[in-house]
């Protein structure tokens, strides 16, 4: 008789036209705590994705639009109790799943969330995306789980839904405001150090490419924090630290002007 896993996993893993899923799957077979079940989340992938999801039995649904869309159409389809989100540039230590869920197991959090780890990088820019998240995983999430990013972490799925998911109006910050609005109403989130996902960061080959995602995503959280009128824990949960790559003096020049366009979009 098989023993029934002491709690039903979901892992959400959002696609489009990235071959790297691949990898990713590959790492949730090597868990020590299996999933119950893998949503492939696709957007419509240009290339035959189904061959990949069908080796690692993983359920893939075609569900349109950008990536916060189909995470939120995703969520309608789990069956388990969790849910983790795993992107398809990252891969998870075997123990990822088992180390996410035992604070939510023993209910001290309703989310929780852990680092991400980096290979060698072999441009510039995609070093500078490698120090930023070391960045955060050091100087804001310890201090704040407000930052938590979405791509390694996992939540009660009975949250996800009485917060009615991921606001679709901000992509690239989605996380974030998620992860306000859960604090706000209450529930708890938590930083586990041993969750840990590999990130490839690999597509970013160019500054150009990186001054155009950067200032997305700088646009992008400042209207997740003027939204959430928490623009002042913006400001203040930086305990220290800077990014120590040339590129940051573009990043700093490129902050107050996503500010004025997210308070004017806003």
């Amino acid at each position: 008789m098989v023993e029934e896993p002491p709690v039903k996993i979901s892992v959400i893993i959002a696609s489009l036209n990235d071959i790297r899923i691949k990898n990713a799957l590959d790492s949730l077979s090597n868990q020590t705590l299996k999933p119950f079940e893998i949503i492939v989340a696709d957007g419509g992938s240009k290339w035959e994705i189904s061959k990949i999801c069908e080796e690692y039995d993983a359920k893939l649904e075609n569900l349109s639009g950008n990536v916060v869309e189909s995470r939120n159409k995703a969520i309608s389809l789990v069956k388990g109790d969790l849910v983790a989100f795993l992107d398809t540039d990252e891969t998870a230590v075997p123990t990822w799943l088992e180390d996410l869920a035992r604070p939510i197991l023993n209910g001290s959090a309703d989310f929780s969330g852990g680092p991400m780890l980096h290979h060698e990088a072999k441009l510039g820019p995609e070093r500078y995306v490698n120090l930023v998240e070391d960045f955060i995983y050091e100087y804001q999430v310890p201090y704040n789980i407000a930052y938590l990013p979405l791509g390694n972490s996992m939540w009660r799925l009975t949250l996800l839904r009485q917060l009615g998911g991921f606001d679709q109006s901000i992509p690239y910050s989605e996380d974030y405001d998620i992860n306000i609005r859960a604090l706000n109403a209450g529930y708890k989130g938590v930083f586990v150090p041993d969750a840990a996902i590999y990130h490839d960061h690999s597509e970013f080959d160019s500054y150009s490419k990186l001054a155009k995602k950067r200032y997305a995503y700088l646009r992008a959280a400042a209207l997740v924090f003027i939204k959430n009128r928490a623009i002042s824990m913006r400001m203040r949960s930086r305990p220290g630290g800077r990014v120590k790559h040339p590129f940051y003096i573009v990043e700093t020049l490129l902050k107050p002007i996503a500010l004025l366009d997210a308070l004017i979009r806003g």
